[in-house]
């Protein structure tokens, strides 16, 4: 009798403690789930820095580089040389990114160089010391987006955000200050850019110290090997779409070089040229937010010949200089030429990379496509707009864009929708 008692008393105690921690489960969400809660919009802040800053630089760097002695040709060799050291060290440092336990240790690193390049910006007190910082700037934003994007992708995966959402914000940001910043740099002049830069980068930089731990994490998928990471180059399937995405995404080089010098030419304000990029960011938004439904019903390969389209169409139609009111309706095919060639460049490698080797294919995919393609291209643009002028320029992007589209039809007929190797 007494053992029975004694074993009845023991399971109502065994129930009383499984029904404590069922409320405290109930109480409120665990440590984990507070932070999953923060993850998106804390990245999303980070992703703001960043594309605060660009959003200065795209349309009105080029001015405030004109009004400290830099002409066309020298423009185009600053933003050609620091797209061409993407070419030869970004890859390097995806290796060593790859191989970092915690994702925002890289993070931070590359953001501390951007915020160093952009702070030099204000106190550099030569020309060549100016072009230096100009291109450490340029060089480090285009580490930080394929690294930033790989760990929100992760983080995503990991079921901490949304990866299209997260990204949008990014867009949000660089659409808020193309017009707030193109109506402040009509007030004050475009001599303001600058410090915009460097108190955005600075932002960027703090905001490392603040994303959460794990989110972008690995899951367990150990890190690339020197000898896998060439796998990806010497494969024909993954050639393609490289110099798909590349030659699009490579064909914005007049556009981001030299768009504000002709348009202030034309007579438009600095706030309507901050409107007609504004107006191309958001279309881009637009498709962004429906990322995820939009490359499961067209695919990498679709999504590639959009973008080589909208990009020979684009910059034809530029290169003849329309009336105002048709330029703005042309702007949304960025949504085309710089969205649709994003999303399936991405798509492709979440599909076909093992997933130890897409942070190293997103960045080959930045730098040896989108970064070589887009320096080499900047630079010869340079040239081209000083010895005839701005239209050959864009037709020459516009050439580029309809061999990108041609690109993306072989890929449709060479690749079987698979991983490209285990």
């Amino acid at each position: 009798m007494g053992l029975w008692l004694r074993r009845v008393s023991g399971l109502r105690a065994a129930r009383e403690r499984l029904g404590r921690l069922q409320r405290r489960d109930r109480v409120g969400p665990t440590l984990s789930d507070n932070l999953k809660k923060y993850a998106g919009p804390l990245y999303a802040f980070y992703y703001g820095g960043q594309f605060i800053l660009l959003g200065i630089q795209l349309p009105f760097f080029a001015g405030w580089l004109a009004l400290n002695g830099f002409d066309a040709s020298e423009i185009g060799l600053i933003t050609g040389a620091a797209l061409i050291a993407r070419l030869l060290f970004g890859p390097l440092v995806a290796f060593w990114a790859d191989h970092q336990t915690d994702e925002r240790r890289a993070l931070r690193a590359v953001t501390f160089l951007f915020a160093l390049g952009a702070g030099g910006l204000l106190i550099a007190p030569t020309k060549i010391l100016i072009g230096a910082s100009a291109a450490l700037v340029i060089w480090t934003f285009g580490l930080l987006v394929p690294l930033t994007d790989t760990a929100v992708l992760r983080a995503d995966r990991n079921g901490w955000l949304h990866y299209g959402q997260t990204r949008a914000a990014g867009s949000f940001f660089f659409l808020s200050t193309n017009i707030i910043g193109g109506a402040i740099l009509t007030a004050t002049g475009v001599a303001a850019a600058a410090p915009a830069m460097a108190c955005a980068a600075s932002f960027a930089f703090l905001m490392t110290f603040l994303l959460p731990a794990g989110a972008g994490g690995r899951g367990g998928a150990k890190p690339v090997s020197w000898r896998e990471a060439p796998k990806l180059l010497a494969n024909p399937v993954f050639l393609i779409v490289l110099f798909s995405a590349g030659l699009t995404q490579g064909g914005h080089a007049v556009y981001y070089a030299f768009s504000f010098l002709r348009w202030e030419q034309l007579g438009y304000s600095t706030l309507v040229i901050g409107c007609l990029w504004a107006t191309g960011v958001i279309a881009e938004i637009f498709l962004l937010t429906r990322a995820r439904g939009l490359a499961k019903r067209l695919g990498p390969a679709k999504l590639l010949a959009l973008g080589g389209a909208a990009a020979a169409l684009r910059w034809t139609v530029i290169a003849l200089e329309p009336p105002l009111p048709l330029l703005f309706i042309v702007q949304t095919l960025h949504a085309g030429t710089f969205a649709c060639a994003y999303l399936g460049a991405i798509e492709f490698l979440d599909r076909a990379a093992p997933l130890r080797l897409v942070n190293t294919g997103m960045t080959l995919m930045s730098t040896t496509g989108v970064g070589a393609v887009t320096g080499l291209a900047t630079v010869a643009a340079g040239f081209v707009w000083n010895g005839a002028g701005p239209a050959p320029a864009y037709l020459m992007m516009a050439g580029m864009g309809a061999c990108a589209f041609l690109a993306a039809i072989l890929l449709m007929r060479v690749w079987d929708g698979g991983r490209l190797f285990d």
